[in-house]
C-alpha cells in the first residue's frame, strides 16, 4: 500500500491504494471524461503532488509540483508503465525518483489583480 490519495477526473478518490490500482487507473485514462489522475501524499503539503494527463493516441503529460508555482515541472512519457514507475518512486520518496524523464519547468503567468469596479457616472449617481 502506498501512503497516497488518488483523485481521478471521474471524481473517484482512493486512499492508500496498492500499486496495481494506480497502474490500472493510469492505464485507462485517455477518453472523454477520464483524462487525468492526481496523486498526493497523505502526510505532505497540499502543494506537493504528481499528476498525469493523457489523450488517447498521445504521450502522457506527467507533472509534479514541489510547493510553489516556480517548482512545477512537466515531462512527456510514451507509456502508462513509465508514468506509473515514476509516480510510484515519487510516492515512496525514493532518492532520485525524478531521474529519467526530461523535466521542464512550467511557467505560469503572474497573478493578475482582480478587475476594478467600473467608475460611477457622476451624472447618473445620486447621493
Amino acid at each position: 500500500m502506498l501512503a497516497i490519495r488518488i483523485h481521478t477526473e471521474r471524481g473517484e478518490s482512493y486512499a492508500r491504494p496498492a500499486l496495481g490500482m494506480l497502474s490500472d487507473l493510469v492505464a485507462r485514462i485517455g477518453a472523454d471524461g477520464d483524462h487525468f489522475v492526481i496523486v498526493e501524499r497523505l502526510t505532505a503539503d497540499p502543494d506537493e503532488y504528481i499528476q498525469v494527463w493523457h489523450d488517447e493516441g498521445d504521450d502522457y503529460q506527467l507533472e509534479h509540483r514541489d510547493g510553489s508555482a516556480d517548482r512545477h515541472f512537466q515531462a512527456y512519457l510514451p507509456t502508462a508503465a513509465e508514468v506509473v514507475a515514476v509516480m510510484a518512486r515519487w510516492a515512496r520518496r525514493e532518492k532520485d525518483w525524478d531521474t529519467g524523464p526530461a523535466w521542464e519547468r512550467l511557467d505560469f503567468p503572474p497573478h493578475q489583480p482582480p478587475p476594478t469596479a467600473p467608475s460611477l457616472d457622476p451624472e447618473r449617481h445620486t447621493p
